[in-house]
């Protein structure tokens, strides 16, 4: 996954499991201060999800939430 990079914008439009599976891959193409925008998320799955990107150091920024589905946005600040 980081053949290039980092990025300043990733998103991702997947289900949970691989989101959750490709987290740290993801996480190490972000460039510090860059967004992060996951979806793909049933509401009742975006906390669990949340919950493996914010151990890898995101900022969880907002929530949006269309209907029955999450869409988490994210921000990688500056270790």
């Amino acid at each position: 996954m980081q053949d290039k990079g980092p990025y300043d914008l990733i998103i991702a439009n997947i289900l949970p499991g691989p989101l959750k599976e490709m987290a740290a891959d993801l996480v190490a193409c972000a460039d510090e201060n860059s967004a992060v925008i996951l979806s793909g998320i049933l509401n009742e799955q975006a906390e669990d999800v949340l919950r493996v990107y914010q151990t890898l150091g995101l900022e969880h920024r907002k929530t949006l939430k269309n209907r029955e589905w999450s869409t988490l946005l994210l921000r990688k600040t500056a270790s």
